[in-house]
């Protein structure tokens, strides 16, 4: 009777839990395949505010952007004031990592100029703890909650530099000794899944080792000087943490991938003044975003043809952009009238990115 009882109950877990997965793949649906939303930074002790009224003036879903005696409104998915902590931030996107673990293909990315704060959203300070970290304790933790899998989590971190993707789990020359650096190559399975060769792969077992793990790719990251920020980073951070779930008393296994982005500055190579290797480093950051934006755009207009291939950023993102996966964009800005150019380019870039709702355009 014991025995019986205990298979009635897993059977309604199992039920409940199809159910659960069903109903939030809902939502997310309505919502739209890629979600947008945008930060505005504090200003920061040392910055002079527009006078007499603010340039950038974030709203709950909007931004107007107020120059030359006119108004323009850029609408999102969500706004989060200068004033938004981290853990509002989180509050916002915890809701798409159950569709990781529920066996989608996840895109988060942070968009933006160099200093307007993504790298602080995505990484965070030790007592502010960004989207990476508190995504990796989640993720341990909502796998011990379930009662009807069995989680398995697979660590990645690579870079895209100069056009070449790089691995930033294995141990490597500086690029002062070494001016060649090996390139990863990208390659598609039989299903139409993004690969990349002679990946290092670290199964990892609690949040302290895959953030141990993280921190070790953060320290091999690019960076170079420039005058927009002196921590400026030269390249685009990618984390992938493959996700293995198998139903109990199953023995098909379902596999999905989380990807975390910390995109390159998309500022104008001219306001930066860099020159000689950070010029070059700048405008292969200016191409691959721009390739971002055509596959972005060729998805709202339903074209046949994807240009993925354009970009080593867009080939890593084939699976995680469109179809069944679920995207989200953080976009970024100053809120220095100084910065308005480049908040305003950021803006129509997250606008483009809005279109793709429900496979179909919507005209704003």
């Amino acid at each position: 009777l014991v025995i019986s009882e205990l298979d009635a109950l897993k059977s309604h877990l199992r039920v409940s839990g199809n159910k659960r997965r069903d109903a939030l793949n809902r939502i997310l649906d309505l919502k739209g395949s890629i979600r947008v939303f945008c930060r505005t930074r504090p200003f920061l002790v040392n910055e002079t505010r527009a006078r007499p009224g603010p340039t950038v003036a974030p709203q709950w879903e909007k931004v107007m952007i107020k120059a030359l005696g006119r108004n323009k409104e850029f609408h999102f998915d969500k706004v989060f004031l200068p004033e938004a902590t981290q853990e509002d931030v989180f509050t916002e996107v915890e809701p798409i990592l159950r569709s990781a673990l529920d066996g989608h293909n996840v895109c988060i990315f942070a968009y933006g100029q160099t200093g307007s704060g993504k790298t602080y959203t995505m990484e965070g300070r030790q007592d502010s703890p960004g989207v990476v970290p508190r995504t990796i304790q989640e993720l341990f933790r909502q796998a011990a909650l379930d009662g009807t899998s069995t989680f398995t989590f697979t660590y990645s971190m690579v870079e895209v530099y100069m056009r070449c993707l790089q691995d930033l789990l294995v141990h490597r020359p500086t690029r002062f000794t070494d001016p060649s650096p090996k390139c990863l190559s990208i390659q598609m399975d039989a299903h139409g899944g993004v690969e990349i060769e002679n990946l290092r792969e670290v199964v990892v077992r609690d949040f302290n080792e895959a953030i141990q793990w993280y921190h070790i790719g953060s320290r091999a990251r690019s960076t170079a000087w420039t005058n927009a920020n002196e921590a400026s980073s030269r390249s685009h951070c990618l984390i992938r943490v493959v996700i293995r779930s198998s139903a109990h008393e199953h023995t098909h296994t379902n596999i999905s991938k989380l990807w975390m982005i910390d995109l390159g500055g998309s500022e104008r190579l001219l306001k930066t003044q860099a020159t000689s290797q950070t010029m070059e480093e700048g405008k292969a950051i200016n191409l691959s975003l721009s390739a971002l934006g055509d596959v972005i755009s060729a998805l709202q207009k339903k074209q046949s043809h994807i240009p993925y291939r354009n970009s080593k950023l867009t080939q890593i993102l084939r699976d995680s952009l469109g179809h069944d996966s679920k995207t989200l964009m953080l976009v970024h800005i100053s809120p220095k009238e100084d910065d308005l150019a480049e908040t305003v380019c950021s803006l129509k870039f997250a606008t483009r990115a809005r279109g793709i709702q429900l496979g179909r355009e919507l005209s704003d």
